[in-house]
């Protein structure tokens, strides 16, 4: 086997997993500003994650194209290499650089998955939040205690602060 393409692939791992990191930095710096409920610093972090992932979608697109190259050596379905299986079919060092590399890159997605996670609590709450808000400002005043010239309640008109519920 090859060892340059081996050498390669542990090389976009690496760049993958340090894309993945800075995503994840992003993303626990987001957390406090969702908390604080500053939206335009919400939209520029946004931007420079679509920016990441961007980098992301060429290092995966050449992580693919080295998979099929290897796989084709191995005479294995693209689909059927995985690291571990790679593992084994590649000297000891480069097996063990690429099961560092594999163990890097799990724990940080991890991170983000659980980073991601708690955002997305966190920003639904907020709606959640902000809709029981409207609901309450637009109904206000439901009740009515007026009584008519003959001595009944009143049609009970309903009073709001909006002229159309969102």
């Amino acid at each position: 086997m090859e060892n340059q393409m081996i050498a390669e692939l542990i090389n976009v791992l690496d760049q993958e997993n340090k894309v993945y990191d800075d995503i994840l930095k992003i993303s626990k710096n987001k957390t406090g500003i969702i908390v604080e409920g500053k939206v335009a610093e919400l939209e520029n972090i946004v931007k420079l994650e679509q920016a990441l992932v961007l980098q992301m979608a060429k290092l995966e697109g050449r992580r693919e194209s080295l998979v099929d190259k290897l796989s084709k050596e191995l005479k294995l379905e693209p689909s059927a290499l995985s690291l571990s299986e790679l593992q084994k079919h590649i000297d000891s060092d480069q097996a063990k650089k690429l099961k560092a590399v594999q163990e890097t890159m799990s724990k940080t997605i991890n991170e983000l998955k659980s980073s991601n996670d708690l955002n997305s609590r966190l920003i639904k709450n907020s709606l959640d939040y902000i809709n029981f808000s409207i609901n309450i400002l637009s109904d206000a005043g439901a009740g009515c205690n007026n009584y008519g010239n003959n001595g009944q309640v009143g049609d009970g008109k309903k009073r709001s602060f909006f002229d159309v519920k969102l």
